[in-house]
């Protein structure tokens, strides 16, 4: 069972990254059926796997040109938020790059 559970996440992972709530509901279902099995479940193997929901609020555009703001669930993976950390860390280096090139100039 444990396998078809893998196959689904490793799909929509890949094939339908789009799909956060689908696949994060399909994670939360995998870890019900781990508990119920009590001590011969893992449930270990969510801490790496399970999204943080994050609210967040996205402008919206009326007919009449006005803006209106929504509120939203959005999911947030571990892979993802690898990623996330990396250009975070990438920009402060740029950042940091230029502000050295900069202050060189005045010298």
């Amino acid at each position: 069972m444990e396998e078809i559970f893998d196959r689904a996440n490793t799909c929509y992972k890949d094939s339908t990254p789009e799909l956060k709530e689908e696949r994060a509901t399909l994670l939360e279902d995998w870890l019900k059926m781990e508990t119920s099995f009590g001590k011969l479940g893992d449930v270990s193997v969510f801490n790496s796997k399970l999204p943080k929901k994050l609210k967040k609020i996205k402008p919206i555009t009326r007919e009449d040109g006005s803006t209106e703001y929504e509120e939203y669930i959005d999911y947030l993976y571990p892979e993802e938020s690898q990623t996330t950390n990396l250009k975070i860390l990438e920009a402060a280096y740029k950042w940091k790059n230029q502000k050295v090139a900069t202050s060189k100039d005045y010298d």
